[in-house]
C-alpha cells in the first residue's frame, strides 16, 4: 500500500489511462481535459507538475513510446479501493475525444522523429563513405590502414570545419588531399552542418570500436 492515496486530480489522471497500462503524455493530457468541465482549463505545465508528483509518490513511472514521453500506471484498483476504469459510455466518449484531440500533436511528433532518424542514418552513411575514401587513400600511399590515423583525421576535420569551411579545406589539402573532391561534393550538396554531423558520428564510431 502507498503512504497516501491519490487526491482528486491524481485520480482523474489515473482515470485518463482508460483501459491502458501505458499511455503517452499528450494523450493523457487531452483525456484529462475532457474528463470534466473542472479540468478543462488546467494548463499543461500544471498537469506536468502533477505527473512529477505522482511519479515521486510511486503512482506512475515514466516510459518512452516511439521516441515520445509516456507514463506507466502503477496503481491497481485494489490499491485504490475503487475502480478507475471507464464505467459508463460517457466516460468512454470523453476518453475517445481526448485521444482524437491528441492525434495531430502525436502525428507531428512522430514525423519529427522520423526526420531525425532519417537525418541520423544519412549522416552515418556519408561519414562511412568519407572514412572509406580516407582508408583507400592510405592504402594507396602506405599500403596499410591505421585506425588511429583515421580517427585523428576525422577529429581534426571536425575541429577545422567547426571553425570554417576554409579551415577544413586547408587541412584536407595539407593532410588528406586524396579526399578533397569527395568532401567538396558533400559540402556543396548537403551543407556544412550535415557534413559536420557526419564527421562527428564517424569519429565517435571509430573511437568506440577501435580503442
Amino acid at each position: 500500500m502507498h503512504a497516501e492515496p491519490p487526491n482528486a486530480i491524481e485520480l482523474d489522471i489515473i482515470r485518463s489511462f482508460g483501459w491502458s497500462i501505458v499511455e503517452l503524455e499528450e494523450t493523457l493530457y487531452e483525456r484529462f481535459l475532457h474528463l470534466s468541465a473542472a479540468r478543462s482549463l488546467v494548463p499543461r505545465d500544471t498537469f506536468q507538475s502533477h505527473l512529477r508528483e505522482m511519479e515521486a509518490k510511486g503512482f506512475i513511472s515514466p516510459v518512452r513510446l516511439h521516441g515520445m514521453k509516456g507514463y506507466k500506471r502503477l496503481l491497481a484498483d485494489k490499491d485504490l479501493g475503487k475502480s478507475v476504469y471507464p464505467n459508463v459510455p460517457l466516460d468512454e466518449i470523453r476518453l475517445a475525444l481526448g485521444s482524437v484531440k491528441a492525434r495531430p500533436a502525436l502525428e507531428k511528433a512522430r514525423a519529427s522523429t522520423r526526420v531525425s532518424e532519417d537525418l541520423f542514418s544519412s549522416s552515418e552513411s556519408v561519414g562511412v563513405a568519407i572514412q572509406a575514401a580516407l582508408e583507400n587513400c592510405m592504402l594507396r600511399e602506405t599500403g596499410r590502414i591505421s585506425k588511429g590515423a583515421v580517427h585523428e583525421h576525422m577529429k581534426n576535420m571536425c575541429q577545422a570545419l567547426s571553425k570554417s569551411e576554409e579551415d577544413l579545406f586547408e587541412y584536407i589539402r595539407d593532410q588528406t588531399p586524396g579526399i578533397l573532391i569527395e568532401v567538396g561534393q558533400i559540402l556543396r550538396s548537403h551543407g556544412p552542418d550535415f557534413l559536420l554531423l557526419s564527421l562527428r558520428l564517424t569519429e565517435a564510431n571509430i573511437r568506440k570500436y577501435s580503442y
